[in-house]
């Protein structure tokens, strides 16, 4: 089989992770960690979703370069490109899964158990890779090496910080829990562990395709 330009593969995990997020969305059992705080943080700015992901992608670049210090590889810089590209991928995401709306509780959490495997599929392409992080995926492994604790165990606490802080804002400003609901806590415990199974049976399939 033919490899693919790796370059490729990043983009296409990219565009995965958004449609995951995307889907998370329309679930309408409370977003994905990945998206909750920043799909938070538009209802009460008024901006798209996107647009506050890049303002997140500044921050979470800041966040790395604080914990890493001289051992913040001079590529990483790169997440701001990255992160512009992802915030116009997920707004993309959004335009293109506007028509699913799930009936009934069942078919909701289908479609959440989907997005969560969608987006640990998009993450174990990124990491595979070995281009440049997601902002957001940067900040882990950041943390991961401060402590010394692999990716997908630091993974589910990161992505439970994210909820806790969208859940407070969103009591504060908009008065009522806005996208954080058992969706969300079951996504932050199990996309971690999904990427650590997706590794384990995939992760020689993924290189293969990989130049």
């Amino acid at each position: 089989m033919k490899k693919f330009n790796r370059y490729a593969i990043y983009l296409i995990s990219l565009f995965v992770i958004s449609l995951g997020a995307a889907l998370s969305i329309k679930a309408n059992l409370g977003t994905s960690p990945l998206i909750c705080l920043p799909y938070v943080c538009s209802l009460i700015t008024k901006f798209s979703v996107g647009e506050v992901m890049f303002v997140f992608t500044l921050i979470f670049i800041l966040i790395q370069v604080v914990l890493l210090r001289g051992d913040f590889e001079k590529r990483q810089y790169l997440q701001l490109i990255i992160g512009t590209i992802f915030s116009f991928f997920v707004d993309f995401s959004l335009m293109l899964v506007n028509f699913v709306n799930p009936v009934g509780y069942l078919n909701q959490m289908v479609l959440l158990l989907v997005s969560c495997v969608v987006v640990a599929f998009g993450v174990l392409l990124e990491i595979q890779t070995e281009i440049v992080y997601l902002p957001a995926d940067g900040v882990i492994v950041a943390i991961s090496k401060v402590l010394k604790k692999e990716f997908s165990n630091v993974k589910p606490f990161v992505d439970s910080s994210m909820v806790i802080i969208a859940a407070i804002l969103s009591l504060i400003f908009l008065g009522y829990l806005a996208g954080v609901r058992e969706g969300t806590i079951i996504s932050a415990i199990i996309i971690g562990p999904i990427v650590k199974v997706l590794k384990n049976h995939l992760d020689k399939h993924v290189l293969k395709l990989i130049e």
